[in-house]
């Protein structure tokens, strides 16, 4: 018997018929495949071009093994032929998006190629069939090792970031909120004798500030404090005033998306708490202005800060990195004529 006896196919032993059952058995690994892709990503066309060539695939696995009369008349020519259009099945499976599971389906071709052809060829397209599991398997296996150095990686990343958010919103917003309390509490001291009631009041502005304080540093940890400029812009004032600097304010606050108004705020509180800790300013302005698609916030002082101040301090680089996060740009130093100058420009419409 050889694989150019046209009467082979005919004569393969009728227990074949046998296998059935364990053929069907052997189906329900397609469980797994099949599951992994309801959870892929593949559009409800993809899906369906997967399933209906995996359909196929079935169709004729169940044809092949045993073959049917219509196939085992015709030869082993025409059984070879539907072992090749079986592993073609199987690989058009993972051309249209299937999940690497998917290469599954080769053990079935190997499977078929075994019970259905002699055994030169049987033989041949086994070892095949086995080389190309094994180099599928590998890859599989690389692939879901770099998947997993990747997600480590990722959430090394993402604790690093989260880290860097709380200590940069924490140093904003307790530096502005600390200096406020040490300006009030300084001017309720030395009004204790002269005027009081102004103390006391000074006094019930620190309690205040103290709860709103604690607050906005429960909202920074967990991520979801956003601030609206022109409540911050109030505070600057409020805190300028407070250690007796004029503060002059220029420009409407226009409709901002809430991200953007969030930067603008921490800007003009980092400004505002700089003024107070670091030069004896008498005067300050702050200017909000509509630029083209931009929006652009200056806080100039005229204190007497040496040149070069400004390109330190963890508080104008947490600004900067929150203006490039908004694609804008931002500046702060001292001006040769004196006083300091933060200037900060943002696109209105920044993701």
């Amino acid at each position: 018997m050889t694989a150019s006896d046209p009467s082979w196919p005919a004569r393969l032993p009728r227990k074949l018929g046998q296998l059935r059952v364990g053929q069907l058995l052997g189906l329900l690994f397609l469980i797994g495949p099949l599951a992994d892709l309801a959870k892929a990503g593949l559009s409800p066309v993809a899906k369906g071009a997967v399933l209906a060539s995996l359909g196929a695939f079935v169709s004729l696995y169940l044809a092949l093994v045993p073959p049917i009369d219509a196939l085992a008349r015709r030869g082993v020519r025409a059984i070879g032929a539907a072992v090749c259009l079986l592993a073609g099945l199987a690989a058009l499976t993972l051309v249209l998006g299937a999940p690497r599971s998917f290469m599954l389906l080769l053990v079935y071709v190997v499977a078929a190629a075994g019970v259905t052809l002699p055994a030169p060829a049987a033989v041949a397209l086994t070892v095949l069939g086995i080389g190309a599991v094994t180099t599928a398997l590998g890859s599989v296996m690389r692939a879901n090792e770099e998947l997993r150095r990747l997600r480590d990686e990722r959430a090394r990343l993402a604790v690093s970031e989260e880290r860097i958010r709380i200590a940069r919103d924490l140093h904003d917003l307790l530096g502005h909120t600390l200096s406020l309390i040490a300006v009030k509490t300084e001017l309720a001291t030395r009004l204790v004798g002269s005027d009081p009631e102004r103390a006391q009041a000074e006094l019930a502005d620190v309690q205040q500030v103290t709860r709103e304080a604690l607050a906005e540093v429960r909202g920074a940890v967990h991520g979801y404090r956003q601030e609206p400029f022109p409540e911050a812009r109030a505070s600057a004032r409020t805190t300028l005033a407070a250690a007796g600097i004029d503060c002059r304010v220029d420009g409407d606050v226009p409709s901002l998306p809430i991200h953007v108004e969030t930067v603008l705020a921490w800007a003009v509180r980092e400004a505002a708490t700089n003024v107070v800790r670091h030069s004896d300013a008498r005067r300050c302005a702050i200017r909000l202005e509509r630029l083209d698609d931009d929006v652009a916030l200056e806080v100039a002082d005229d204190g007497t800060v040496a040149p070069g101040t400004g390109s330190d301090g963890s508080g104008l680089a947490g600004l900067a990195e929150r203006a490039r996060d908004l694609h804008g740009t931002f500046e702060a130093g001292a001006r040769p004529e004196g006083g300091f100058t933060l200037r900060l420009r943002v696109p209105v419409r920044a993701a």
